[in-house]
C-alpha cells in the first residue's frame, strides 16, 4: 500500500532529495489537472500514468511513488471512469492511516 501525503504533509518532503521533490510536485500538478474539470490529452496522461502505477504495485513492486500522491487526488481519480474500481482505490490509498481509511471509504461509497 502507498502512504499518500496530504497537501499539508508535502512540506515535510526532504527538499534536498531532488527526486522526491520532483515526484511531490508532479503529483500536485496531476491533482490540479484532474481538478480543472476539463478533459483532454493531459487528463488521459494522468489516467494512464496512474494505471501504470497500480500495475507496478500489483506486480509486487516494493518501492512506490504513490507515497507522494495527495489524498485529495483519490476522489478526482474515482470520477475518471477507468479508475473507478474499489481495487484501484484500495491500491492507491494507505489504509494504515486514519485519513487514508476515511478517503478510501468515501471514494468507494461514491462509486
Amino acid at each position: 500500500m502507498s502512504s499518500s501525503l496530504s497537501a499539508s504533509q508535502l512540506h515535510a518532503v526532504s527538499m534536498r532529495d531532488p527526486l522526491k521533490r520532483v515526484l511531490a510536485n508532479l503529483f500536485l500538478l496531476m491533482s490540479a489537472i484532474l481538478g480543472a474539470k476539463t478533459a483532454g490529452t493531459h487528463t488521459q496522461f494522468v489516467q494512464w500514468f496512474m494505471e501504470e502505477c497500480v500495475d507496478c504495485l500489483e506486480q509486487g513492486s516494493h518501492s512506490s511513488i504513490l507515497q507522494f500522491m495527495p489524498f485529495s487526488m483519490v476522489s478526482e481519480l474515482v470520477k475518471v471512469s477507468t479508475m473507478s474500481s474499489p481495487k484501484i482505490v484500495l491500491a492507491i490509498t494507505d489504509l494504515t492511516l486514519p485519513l487514508g481509511r476515511r478517503v478510501a471509504a468515501k471514494a468507494i461509497a461514491a462509486l
